[in-house]
């Protein structure tokens, strides 16, 4: 049996070992916006047995050597530099050649598959959000997680703005979440059809890496960084 505990949350078992988020995402939970619940009960809402999923984990974590080590981060400065090089230097070279490659798709196939106009005005409102929320967590959030992160003292100002800026990006990102299931699901789960042409098939690639990259994204976001970074600002609060 393994040693898997079933009342450990989804973020603390990827935060644990990068790895099990392959298992999640085959098995369709969502440990980035929704992390915090625990296994047992992501299972229950979901009707799956905890106990084979338990042992999927371990298989999985125990096969894929090294990505247990992925991010283990000194700071909150360096995870948000990790960010920017891994996630959103990612989205700035890949969402507008994605965003060509939907488009053209959409003009070719979209008489025999219309739901494709449908990714099509999904994708262009999905990669507008994202570019807009990559620039303004750099612009606005990264650098006052760094003067945390260095234990500099923060104005008032500073700690209620950073506070409502980690309340608005897990918004957003909920949001984000929304949309790549809608594109999702309007393409049978980035099924590929008997007519698919090699742009078409690239497509669908794409755009489940995509998905799989932002759970990936968020994740660190959500139960690391802004988690920590909450705690942070809790513990400077209480300090009389």
């Amino acid at each position: 049996m393994t040693d898997i505990n079933p009342d450990r949350t989804l973020a603390s078992l990827v935060e644990e070992s990068p790895a099990c988020a392959r298992t999640f995402e085959s098995l369709g939970l969502d440990y980035c916006c929704d992390g915090d619940q625990a296994l047992a009960a992501a299972c229950d809402r979901n009707d799956l047995d905890v106990d084979e999923v338990r042992d999927r984990l371990a298989e999985t974590r125990d096969r894929i050597d090294g990505d247990a080590t992925d991010y283990e981060w000194d700071d909150l400065e360096e995870l948000a530099d990790h960010i920017v090089e891994a996630h959103h230097d990612y989205l700035r070279e890949e969402l507008p050649k994605l965003e060509d490659i939907v488009e053209t798709v959409a003009k070719v196939h979209g008489e025999n598959h219309p739901e494709l106009r449908d990714v099509e005005a999904e994708y262009r409102e999905l990669a507008a959000e994202m570019r807009e929320h990559i620039d303004e967590e750099e612009e606005e959030l990264f650098p006052v997680v760094g003067k945390l992160d260095r234990g500099e003292r923060l104005s008032a100002d500073e700690i209620e703005r950073l506070r409502e800026e980690i309340r608005t990006f897990e918004e957003d990102h909920a949001a984000t979440a929304d949309r790549l299931e809608r594109i999702a699901e309007l393409t049978d789960d980035y099924a590929v059809p008997e007519d698919a042409c090699p742009s078409y098939r690239s497509m669908l690639e794409r755009l489940d890496q995509l998905e799989r990259d932002t759970h990936m994204h968020v994740h660190k976001e959500n139960n690391v960084l802004f988690a920590e970074a909450s705690d942070r600002l809790a513990a400077a609060s209480a300090e009389p």
